[in-house]
């Protein structure tokens, strides 16, 4: 197996994606396919779940054999991120291992004879790790809500409402989406007007409240830098699902999705 990312962009996208899913888990497993890499991991709680999708579009060059290669390895996070750090957007990063090794490779070459400034080719060696995960089959089902807004802001504003309280409560309106964090001293509302938002959907004549662990909602939040805006789709008693596109141009296979399960709410201590 070889994968050689197409530019920097996709190089600085793959590292930023490792960089937060240090927060959910220590260790992931990578699924090979013949048209593309496909990530899968639970947090440790077992509330949210993230998944990844690289289409063969996003490699310059992509060589897999099912016949001989592995198709399932698992690495562990803090590492894959400490040796993604190293990279500099000058390099060519090229993944790869043999059939049966237990170690992955991972290089960073100069392009341009860029080591004259002081970024010089490194090689890196990261053992595999064995994890007992099944895969799981996620099935996307239509959402009563959808809403796209800018990856920042929706990040900013979750780091905002974290501060006076742990449970963020949507409610969903024709004109509105209202976003409440209320604490036992102090509380914050922040109404956002639909017409606002990049795009918006929801059935006439239908409000839907939802509540989630801020926690989690912030976790999935920090992913920003992987795409300008975010797709967000919400269900009654159906997980949150927080989607952004990495394709280019007509790639529309190139993909992070996070799922999160909705808090239980009493409806007699609202």
């Amino acid at each position: 197996m070889k994968l050689v990312f197409a530019n920097a962009k996709k190089c600085q996208q793959f590292a930023a994606m490792f960089a937060n899913l240090k927060a959910f888990t220590s260790n992931t497993s990578i699924y090979f396919r013949t048209d593309s890499v496909y990530i899968q991991c639970l947090d440790d709680s077992h509330c949210s779940l993230f998944e990844c999708q690289l289409s063969r579009a996003w490699f310059k060059t992509y060589e897999f054999d099912p016949e001989t290669d592995t198709a399932t390895i698992g690495v562990n996070i803090v590492m894959m991120n400490k040796i993604l750090c190293m990279w500099n957007d000058s390099q060519e990063m090229t993944i790869e291992t043999q059939p049966e090794a237990d170690k992955l490779h991972i290089s960073f070459e100069n392009a341009n004879n860029a080591a004259a400034s002081g970024q010089f080719n490194k090689y890196f060696e990261i053992s595999l790790v064995n994890i007992e995960s099944q895969l799981m089959d996620v099935v996307i089902s239509e959402t009563t809500v959808d809403m796209t807004i800018e990856s920042k802001v929706f990040h900013s504003l979750i780091s905002q409402l974290t501060i006076f309280d742990d449970v963020l409560t949507l409610t969903f309106g024709e004109e509105e989406v209202e976003c409440v964090s209320s604490g036992l001293e102090c509380s914050m509302t922040a109404k956002i007007d639909v017409g606002w938002l990049a795009a918006y959907a929801v059935p006439e004549n239908t409000v839907l409240k939802q509540t989630y662990s801020l926690k989690y909602v912030q976790m999935m939040a920090t992913f920003n830098k992987l795409a300008p805006e975010m797709e967000l789709g919400f269900s009654a008693e159906m997980p949150m699902l927080m989607k952004y596109a990495l394709g280019d141009n007509n790639d529309t296979e190139s993909f992070v999705r996070i799922h999160l399960a909705p808090k239980i709410v009493d409806e007699d201590t609202e």
